[in-house]
Parts: C-alpha cells; sequence; structure tokens
C-alpha cells in the first residue's frame, strides 16, 4: 500500500489531510489521557542492515552505538566536517547488523546519500525503506502498558526496541516515553493493524504526536534546516544522543571543542505563539531590534496556539529580549522537562 492508497485509505476512516499529515475529528468524550492511536507519514527510516552496519555508523554518528544493547534506541546525529547536523534521529538498534533511523521522511534522502559517502568502505546496505514500512503512534497515559497488552508484548520500558508479529511479518515498537511509542510497520499490513488498535484507541492528529515531542523537548530536524545546527544547539547533549566518550566520529573534533570549552552560545528553547500560519522550519526569530538572533527547529497547532521549538542565542533571551516570528506573533518561553545547565561531561 503506498502513500496515495494509505490516505485514501484513512479518509474513508475520517481523516482530514493536510498535505501528508493526517488529522482527525475530536471526539467529545476522549481526553489526552485516552490511548490515541496516530498516522505518522510525516516520518521516514533509514535501514542500514550488513556485518559492518554497527562499525561503519559508530564511526559517523554523535550517538554510541557500541554500548547500547540490542534492542534499544538512542537520539543521535550525523554531523558534517564542521561539526553541523546533517541530520537527527533515533537510532534503534534491532542487533550489530540492523540499525533504523526514525526521522522526519524530508530528510531521509539527505540523510542517506550523506552516509552512502562513507558506507561504501564497508559491508553495510544503507536503504530507504519508507515504500516497504510506516509509522505509526500509540499515546496516552499507560501507553506502553496498553500497548503491550494490545500488541501481546512482554513489559515495554523507555528507550527499548520489541519485535511482534504483524500478520506473519516482523514490526517493532519503539517505547519513546510512558506515555509514546512509534510502530515501525510493514505497509502492506498497515490498514490491518490500524483497524484492530481502532477498536481500543482514538484516532488523533499528527499534531497531537508533534505537541508531545515538543513539551518533552526533544527536536525534529527537517531537510530545510540541514546543516544549520551544532548538535549541542539542539540540546542533544542532554537527551543522551551525544557520547563524549566513544571514538572518532564525523564532525567529533568541533563537537568535543565546544563542550569542553563551554562555547555554546545557542541553545534550544521552547515557546508558544498565537495561533496562525505554521512558521516554517529554519525561518529567522528576530529579537527586539529586528536582527535575527535564532531559527525555529519545528512547530504545531495546539489547544493553546503554535507549539514550537527553537533555538535561540542565549544572552538575547537571559537579556529578556521580546522575540518575534517573521510575521510579527510574539513568542512567549515555556519550561523544557529537563535542567539546561546539566553537564554531560560530569557523568
Amino acid at each position: 500500500m503506498d502513500q496515495q492508497q494509505w490516505q485514501h485509505f484513512l479518509t474513508a476512516e475520517g481523516a482530514i489531510w493536510e498535505d501528508n499529515r493526517a488529522h482527525f475529528p475530536p471526539v467529545e468524550s476522549a481526553t489526552d489521557d485516552d490511548l490515541q492511536l496516530i498516522d505518522l507519514s510525516p516520518l521516514g527510516a533509514v535501514s542500514a542492515a550488513g556485518p559492518d552496519s554497527q562499525k561503519f555508523l559508530q564511526g559517523q554518528l554523535t550517538c554510541d552505538l557500541v554500548t547500547l544493547p540490542d534492542g534499544s534506541a538512542t537520539p543521535g546525529a550525523h554531523c558534517n566536517p564542521k561539526g553541523r547536523a546533517i541530520s537527527a534521529f533515533s537510532a534503534l538498534k534491532l542487533s550489530t547488523e540492523q540499525i533504523f533511523l526514525r526521522l522526519p521522511r524530508d530528510l531521509v534522502p539527505i540523510a542517506r546519500d550523506a552516509l552512502a559517502k562513507y558506507a561504501v568502505f564497508f559491508k553495510s546496505e544503507l536503504e530507504d525503506i519508507g515504500d516497504r514500512y510506516r509509522w505509526l503512534g500509540l499515546q496516552g497515559k499507560a501507553a506502553t502498558e496498553r500497548a503491550a497488552e494490545l500488541l501481546e508484548l512482554d513489559g515495554l520500558t523507555t528507550g527499548q526496541v520489541q519485535q511482534f508479529d504483524c500478520n506473519g511479518e516482523a514490526a517493532f515498537a519503539e517505547t519513546l516515553s510512558e506515555q509514546q511509542l512509534a510502530l515501525l510497520v510493514p505497509a502492506q499490513s498497515a490498514a490491518d493493524l490500524w483497524q484492530r488498535l481502532a477498536q481500543q484507541a482514538t484516532p488523533a492528529g499528527y499534531d497531537h504526536w508533534q505537541q508531545r515531542q515538543i513539551e518533552a523537548g526533544i527536536p525534529q530536524l527537517h531537510g530545510a534546516a540541514s546543516e544549520l545546527f551544532i548538535p549541542q544547539m539542539l540540546n542533544l547533549h542532554l537527551l543522551g544522543g551525544v557520547s563524549f566518550k566513544k571514538g572518532c566520529y564525523t564532525g567529533q573534533e568541533v563537537v568535543a571543542r565546544m563542550q569542553y570549552r563551554g562555547a555554546a552560545k545557542r541553545r534550544l528553547y521552547r515557546a508558544r505563539c498565537a495561533s496562525g500560519e505554521l512558521p516554517e522550519t529554519g525561518s529567522d526569530i528576530a529579537g527586539e531590534n529586528g536582527k535575527s538572533i535564532g531559527n525555529l527547529v519545528n512547530a504545531c497547532r495546539s489547544e493553546h496556539g503554535i507549539e514550537l521549538l527553537a533555538v535561540l542565542t542565549i544572552t538575547k533571551v537571559a537579556a529578556g529580549e521580546t522575540l518575534t516570528l517573521a510575521d510579527g506573533r510574539k513568542l512567549e518561553l515555556q519550561e523544557l522537562p529537563y535542567d539546561v545547565e546539566a553537564d554531560p561531561l560530569a557523568d
């Protein structure tokens, strides 16, 4: 089932489409605590398969795959030699020979092509598996417990990846938190699984998924922002996505220098603005003098307006400058759920 067929299927299930994002009419009795079923069509995946897959990616990515147990996931980034993140993702390590990278669909070809320059020296095949698999999401209060029952899995824990059967084919459940899971499902079985899960979960729009990610301070890097940010600017070092103990990788000198010398001038902030058009990824955020002091990373709609993550100049924010989008909407900063002053080198 290709994307067009999938959209026709979900339209028949009540979906309303905005580009490749499915929205569903709200259910009056539903709450955010209820189990929600979400189409994650805006997400894709790159597969690295072969005997050298871990060895190859270990020399390219900011995260440490060697110490990551099989059946686990970690955030990470792939940088250019100047330390700028070409891509950011969640790496799902099924084994040393099979690793998936979950990332926005528009970033998949950029990420794959950048890694392919180095893959030719290893026994590892890179593939965009977006046509063979698709992502579904489950989220809500006690989502892991509910998902374990529905998918007939043993207990699910944060950071874990478990395989499950989907019409006789292998599918995978990545536990992002106690309230959020991403399911990588064979495309031809996705409709059957959707209908089965929809009997116990309420279909909800992609914005609901993004809102939880933004509230958690987890950046989603899109193609328009590729190579704009060093990983620390995206707070990836605070999310476990940068190892300062592993060996060399592309861009490592710049990333390490910024950390050891404390030279980061920008970091990721969470903010909110009034409803309206969604601001574009990579667009400028202005300070009081109208000059750019940062860039938008990703945004979504919510009942409060527009929720977003942006990389901003630390001193400008500390000075209390008024922050605005290009159209003049003012940003109101929100709290992040982790300590932005934490030092990963202290571990």
